[in-house]
């Protein structure tokens, strides 16, 4: 059996796409970082990373790295290299109390915008 293990360039492009989308934070810069290491993710990471968030809410997922992201731009969190990020966001999705904060504030959200 074949097992899926996420492209450490899916990291990049997040890390990417919310240095575009926070440009004018002051740790923006700090995300572009992030995304010139993250090929250099170990695959065991990657592999922890994958099994966790395929048994997540995937919203509920994108709500917790769009925070660590707004974390990141505002200066509030630093990481040394991409491995770092995923090392403690693979800690995170194992922490019940985050994932339900997470699931809560986006049904939440659905809810609102459905008025």
């Amino acid at each position: 059996m074949q097992t899926y293990v996420m492209n450490p360039n899916l990291f990049e492009q997040y890390f990417l796409h919310f240095a575009g989308k926070l440009a004018d934070a002051p740790g923006a810069g700090h995300l572009a970082e992030l995304a010139q290491t993250a090929k250099a993710i170990p695959v065991p990471v990657l592999a922890s990373l994958t099994a966790k968030m395929a048994r997540l809410n995937p919203r509920a997922v994108n709500w917790a790295l769009a925070t660590l992201a707004e974390e990141i731009a505002d200066g509030c969190a630093h990481y040394g290299d991409a491995t770092g990020f995923a090392r403690a966001l693979d800690r995170d999705l194992e922490w019940p109390e985050l994932m339900e904060l997470a699931t809560t504030e986006v049904e939440r959200r659905e809810r609102g915008s459905l008025h």
